[in-house]
């Protein structure tokens, strides 16, 4: 009898640790890792994040943030929240000298040969030793959008190219236009731009003398401003109210969509500067906490977003300057008309491009904009 209540307790054991051993091969299999995400709008659509998911078998987190300092603020507040942030060409330098990223292995990625070349050589996101420290995904500028419905052809001839194809940054001091102007809320942009207006060769260098300039310029264009804009949202929304008649912005493809969309594109026009305008690069860094899993993820995510597919999928849904010319065919026919310069190569832009590169002292020039926005 001992033998067989023996036998029966090896046996129940056994019974029990291949049961154990199942249920922790269950609990790991409905265990999903996670790639959390901090991004610009346009950057993380269920229509690629649904799939992604289930082929990975994992969760993304999303979150989304409207401007460069407010993505810097929550990650340098908490970089293991966050795997991958997408950041422009300017912003790369910032993270890496805060900590807060870590070279990507381009050798990881199986589409990253089809970058375009410009794309790739730019040396906006190399580390001295040659690392990447960021995959670009599209490229953008800042422009102008005007109710061309609201304003009479005299009163905006003055400051049109002879091609009309662009607009000169005049019109935002042009005391004609005070109280119907906005721009953006946003210190590096609207640094550079005014840098731009002001004459200064190297929008992303100020000398000395320089910052004086540009504050003098931000103030002029404050004091003839009706408001500021905090991205797409709000731009779409100061334009459709007619709360400003002319916005400088830095969503214009996103824009015209969805003035398309309200049925009102027909009274807006886009308008390069005449005098040139900075040109950003986004992308995606990694955060340098991100390891295992994530990593793995984080790499994935990025792959497929410089792929034919994800590309094209950025073009029909974001509608910007795509980096892989095979996504080409997915722009949306609204943007190649109001922006056509995104369907054509980047040297066909009608105007002088700045490429954004790190600023000479990002926080003295948050300072100077918050500046100029307490002055009365």
């Amino acid at each position: 009898m001992l033998s067989v209540r023996k036998g029966a307790l090896v046996v129940l054991i056994s019974l029990c640790i291949l049961i154990s051993g199942m249920g922790t091969r269950w609990t790991h299999a409905e265990e999903k890792a996670t790639l959390s995400i901090i991004n610009f709008d346009g950057y993380s659509e269920q229509a690629w994040v649904k799939p992604f998911e289930e082929k990975y078998n994992c969760t993304v987190k999303i979150t989304t943030a409207g401007t460069v300092e407010e993505h810097f603020t929550k990650v340098k507040a908490a970089p293991d929240e966050y795997n991958i942030v997408s950041i422009d060409s300017g912003r790369v330098k910032l993270y890496q000298d805060a900590g807060l990223i870590q070279p990507i292995d381009v050798s990881k990625l199986s589409n990253y040969n089809k970058i375009g070349e410009f794309f790739r050589n730019h040396p906006y996101a190399k580390t001295e030793s040659g690392e990447k420290l960021h995959v670009p995904i599209v490229w953008g500028t800042q422009t102008i959008t005007i109710n061309t419905a609201a304003i009479p052809e005299d009163k905006l001839a003055p400051y049109l190219s002879e091609d009309k194809k662009t607009v000169s940054l005049d019109i935002l001091t042009a005391p004609e236009f005070k109280g119907e102007i906005a721009f953006f809320d946003e210190s590096s942009n609207v640094t550079c731009i005014a840098a731009i207006h002001a004459g200064i060769d190297n929008p992303f260098q100020f000398g000395e003398g320089d910052w004086e300039k540009v504050r003098q310029r931000l103030y002029e264009w404050k004091s003839n401003a009706r408001t500021f804009t905090t991205g797409l949202d709000s731009e779409f929304g100061v334009l459709t109210s007619e709360d400003a008649l002319i916005v400088l912005g830095g969503n214009d493809a996103l824009l015209n969509i969805r003035l398309e969309e309200a049925g009102l594109r027909k009274n807006f026009t886009q308008y390069a500067m005449t005098e040139g305008t900075i040109c950003w690069i986004d992308g995606w860094v990694i955060t340098a906490p991100t390891t295992g899993r994530s990593l793995e993820l984080a790499h994935a995510y990025i792959d497929y977003m410089i792929g034919d597919q994800g590309q094209k999928e950025l073009a029909a849904l974001v509608g910007f300057g795509i980096v892989n010319p095979a996504g080409a065919s997915g722009f949306n026919p609204v943007v190649l008309d109001s922006a056509w310069w995104y369907g054509r190569d980047i040297a066909e832009f009608p105007a002088p491009l700045y490429i954004m590169v790190p600023e000479e002292d990002t926080g003295k020039r948050v300072e100077l904009w918050n500046r100029v926005k307490a002055t009365p």
